[in-house]
Parts: structure tokens; sequence; C-alpha cells
């Protein structure tokens, strides 16, 4: 009677530094993703230009001590200084780019606003007031 031999004698190795190096590499081009669609100053001036007016205009509407004529005023005045806000902001902000996301911290009056920027959105976290970072 003839046996034959099995034509694979080798013995299954384990397939860890395969998956590690693959993993090694999916995360380096999400990192390589996310310094690409890291967003710029200007992008975050008017992300927060937007959000500011759209919470003064919310405020002038639900506040019932403002006339109802006054109030599409302010919405109008607001709406054509939008570049003054931008400004303002500017001045108010500091960025920490830390290459795959940014950080950007705003002082208005005593509270302390910050948005973290990644992949070309962001995202604002509640305030904090001056006394609680003290």
């Amino acid at each position: 009677m003839i046996i034959d031999k099995a034509m694979n004698t080798n013995k299954p190795t384990s397939n860890f530094f395969g998956n590690v190096g693959k993993v090694a590499i999916a995360l380096t081009v999400l990192a390589a993703g996310m310094v690409f669609t890291n967003p710029p100053r200007d992008k975050y001036l008017t992300y927060a230009s937007g959000v500011l007016e759209t919470e003064f205009k919310n405020t002038v509407r639900n506040d019932s001590r403002v006339p109802k004529a006054l109030s599409g005023v302010a919405e109008t005045l607001l709406t054509s200084q939008r570049g003054s806000i931008e400004h303002l902001l500017d001045n108010t902000t500091e960025r920490q780019n830390l290459g795959i996301v940014s950080i950007y911290t705003t002082q208005l009056g005593k509270k302390s606003y910050q948005t973290v920027g990644a992949f070309g959105n962001f995202v604002t976290l509640p305030p904090s007031s001056e006394n609680a970072q003290k």
C-alpha cells in the first residue's frame, strides 16, 4: 500500500504580525487623512460666526422683552456685520494645531468656548465659565 505524504509539511504560523502590519497601515492612512482634512482657522471663523449669529437670532426671537419690529432690525444688523463678528472672534480665539485635529478656544466675556476641528467639521463643547478653569 502506498501512502502519499502531504505536500505542505510546514506548520501553520501565527498571523499576528501580518494583522499588526495591516492595522498599522490603516492607522497611518487614517492619520494622513486627518492631517489633510484638519480645518484651517478661516473655516473655524466662518463656522463660529454662523453659530454665534444663529444663537443671537434665537435669543432675540425668543426674548419677550424685545419688540417684534426691533428683532427684525437686530437680525438684519447682525447679518450685515458678519465680517466684524469674524474679526472679533479672530482676536479672541487661540488655536492649538495638533496636526490631526485643531482645538480652538474662544473667550467671549467670562465664558470660554472650546471647539474641536477634525475631518473638515467642528464640534463645539459646552462653554465653561472663567472661574471653573482656575
